[in-house]
């Protein structure tokens, strides 16, 4: 559980993908999104680029960049889920759910990076990926883990139900 806390926190403040000639914003997770949700293809610091190749590279870089965003708020509210000793189906569903959206932000976003210099752009690619990927994979071997944990107590319950 501490590893993917530690992980998606990182995650968030550390360096992520980025134009290298624009950091008025910032290079973390949020600064990045405000960038990539704002930037246009056509703008004049992309003049002599392939227009479509960095089109496509902002559109997968973003794309990466809301999933990590989605996984994180996801992740920060069923992590604690990693510990317990009984969890129900549906904060399961939710660790599983941010775990795939974390470790498929990072594969999008490295995608997005070699997109955007594929096109021309000379672009940068922090390390917060990697702790993306790690908190990814933690979340979904720790959901798939507790599939033994899963606590059935509501269905014992309701003897109604049982006929």
């Amino acid at each position: 559980m501490a590893v993917a806390v530690v992980a998606m926190v990182l995650s968030a403040v550390l360096p992520t993908i980025g134009v290298a000639s624009f950091t008025a914003y910032g290079r973390s997770l949020i600064g990045a999104s405000r960038f990539f949700v704002t930037a246009s293809p056509a703008a004049d610091a992309f003049a002599g680029t392939s227009r479509g190749g960095v089109a496509l590279g902002l559109d997968v870089g973003y794309l990466g960049l809301a999933a990590q965003q989605i996984g994180l708020f996801a992740g920060l509210g069923s992590f604690w889920a990693l510990a317990a000793e009984g969890i129900g189906r549906w904060i399961r569903r939710l660790v599983l759910l941010s775990g795939w959206l974390l470790a498929i932000s990072a594969v999008l976003v490295v995608t997005g990076y070699r997109l955007l210099a594929g096109a021309g752009v000379p672009s940068t690619l922090g390390s917060a990926w990697v702790f993306s990927l790690v908190a990814g994979l933690v979340m979904v071997l720790g959901g798939l883990e507790a599939r033994k944990r899963l606590d059935s107590t509501w269905y014992w319950t309701k003897p109604d139900l049982n006929g």
